[in-house]
């Protein structure tokens, strides 16, 4: 009978679909056996010789100075007489780790790069195909209980369920912390406070500990920039000996993904969202609204309930970061406000920030109150009509240049403006649609014959800003009332009539208005 072919590193090399390349080429051309994929505390243990091992490199991550853990990952393979270590790149590195090269380097144990864009299975596949590894029990026991935990990702709630199974397991208790030590989920009847307290204290490497008659294992891992610590304790500590690493290693793998799917469905959820702020925003027609409102359904809208459109800007050009977007939204969903949602600032013409629509309910002042300190806000006034929301949104423009004027002006608090408006005066929002600089000039222009005499200027300004009080406007200049007097009159003269008539006193307030709003502040009247 002919014997079957033995499989080489170099037939390995030799498949160019894996996109390998040698970088420490070790001693020989060893026998392959196996591959598997492993990121697990001392995986050596569980390779057969002649196995190649598959990493990303994800146990390097959890320790600032990775030399020491990559000496030592390369110590166990080489006892373990594995054939190489394959190292896939793109994924937490871009290119191998120096440390884990010189480890390589000095123990001859080949450490060969795959490609990125390879998954690992097709790796194990082909070589497992080729070079098929002993069965074991043992083997099958992991397997059986990987796949029990991987049913738990197709469960309505996939944390629940891992953690329990987890606990099922290892035939004790399992636990998922915070990064402060709250719990997030829990299952079995091991003492979870003693536990977080007892790991808390180990040194960052330090992996198990005694709590009387429990055995403790624990990973601490960050999943997208959050920190967690999982344990499992038993009070059968052989059953730790044997699979501890691989419960452990596995439920982390199972978080990371669910962790994953939760963010892809995030991230689908607000591009839906976002895609229907831009429908309605672009103009829909009448007939149209019902079918709108159903589509709005799903986002928690109720039909034909008043909405607001919401322009708002960061101060001084500030970037709106990510977590701050995130911030915004979880704080909606806590108060069960619902919310289409779209960012700005994508290009240098728009300014960082933000556009909204949400229904006028008692959670939207107070999600406004709650998140709005820092930003420049304009909201339009309410409407149930969905045709109408482009004119919402000029209008909630507009509210925000009102708020910026106020800002510039000093009619703020210095941390940020929120006008509605509703509450604008005519005057406020005339002058925020000047945007023309011809337009402005020819504002300015109606007080040229003033602009050589700043004391009548400024006697025309408070004169306005104090309610025409004479007595009020002589006492801040410190004159006498006949000079305010004389001054107003003289004012009107130049102007081409008087100040008590009211077409020369509102072509004042608007050509003043900026610091008659300073003034009336500086004196504590109200605008």
């Amino acid at each position: 009978m002919k014997e079957p072919r033995v499989l080489r590193l170099s037939d390995l090399l030799a498949q160019k679909a894996f996109g390998m390349e040698l970088v420490v080429p070790g001693v020989g051309d060893p026998e392959v056996t196996g591959a598997h994929t492993s990121e697990i505390h001392e995986p050596a243990r569980w390779f057969e010789p002649g196995n190649v091992m598959l990493t990303t490199g994800m146990r390097l991550l959890s320790d600032a100075h990775p030399a020491a853990p990559a000496r030592e990952l390369v110590a166990g393979l080489r006892r373990a007489k594995i054939a190489a270590l394959l190292f896939g790149v793109g994924v937490y590195y871009e290119r191998i780790p120096p440390a884990l090269v010189d480890a390589c380097t000095e123990s001859e144990v080949p450490l060969v790069s795959v490609a990125q864009e390879v998954p690992f299975q097709q790796i194990e596949n082909f070589v497992n195909r080729s070079a098929p590894a002993p069965d074991s029990y043992g083997l099958k026991r992991i397997m059986w209980l990987t796949n029990d935990l991987l049913d738990s990702i197709s469960t309505e709630e996939p944390i629940r369920s891992l953690i329990a199974r987890l606990a099922t397991a290892c035939r004790g208790t399992a636990v998922l912390y915070g990064a402060s030590g709250e719990i997030i989920e829990s299952t079995g009847e091991g003492p979870t406070n003693l536990i977080f307290s007892a790991i808390s204290s180990q040194p960052a490497r330090y992996d198990r500990v005694s709590i009387g008659r429990w055995e403790v294992m624990y990973r601490s891992m960050v999943l997208r920039g959050r920190g967690y610590h999982l344990a499992i304790a038993t009070r059968q500590g052989a059953m730790l000996d044997d699979l501890g690493d691989v419960l452990l290693e596995t439920t982390q793998r199972m978080l990371g993904a669910i962790n994953g799917i939760s963010h892809l469905d995030i991230s689908r959820q607000r591009h839906d969202n976002a895609q229907m702020l831009t429908s309605l925003q672009d103009g829909i027609g009448v007939s149209r609204e019902l079918r709108y409102w159903e589509l709005l359904k799903p986002f928690g809208f109720k039909g034909f309930e008043p909405v607001r459109a919401v322009v708002a800007t960061t101060l001084n050009d500030a970037a709106l970061l990510p977590a701050r977007v995130d911030a915004l939204i979880d704080s909606a969903e806590r108060l069960g406000l619902p919310m289409l949602f779209a960012e700005n600032g994508k290009t240098p013409e728009v300014p960082a920030g933000f556009h909204a629509v949400m229904p006028q309910i008692r959670a939207t002042d107070q999600w406004l109150a709650a998140n709005t300190g820092d930003l420049v806000v304009g909201l339009s006034e309410t409407s149930s009509a969905l045709s109408y929301i482009p004119e919402l949104f000029a209008d909630a423009d507009l509210a925000a240049a009102i708020a910026r004027r106020r800002l510039a002006a000093g009619s703020g608090s210095g941390q940020g403006c929120m006008v509605k408006m509703e509450d604008a005066d005519p005057a406020s929002w005339l002058l925020a649609r000047l945007k023309s600089p011809t337009d402005r000039k020819r504002l300015n222009g109606f007080v040229q014959p003033l602009r050589h005499d700043k004391e009548l200027v400024e006697t025309v300004q408070g004169y306005l800003a104090m309610d025409q009080d004479i007595a009020r406007v002589a006492a801040w200049l410190y004159v006498h009332p006949n000079t305010v007097r004389y001054r107003i009159k003289k004012a009107g003269e130049m102007l081409g009539g008087s100040l008590n008539e009211a077409g020369i006193i509102s072509n004042l307030y608007l050509a003043y208005h900026d610091e008659i709003g300073r003034l009336r502040i500086l004196h504590a009247q109200p605008a």
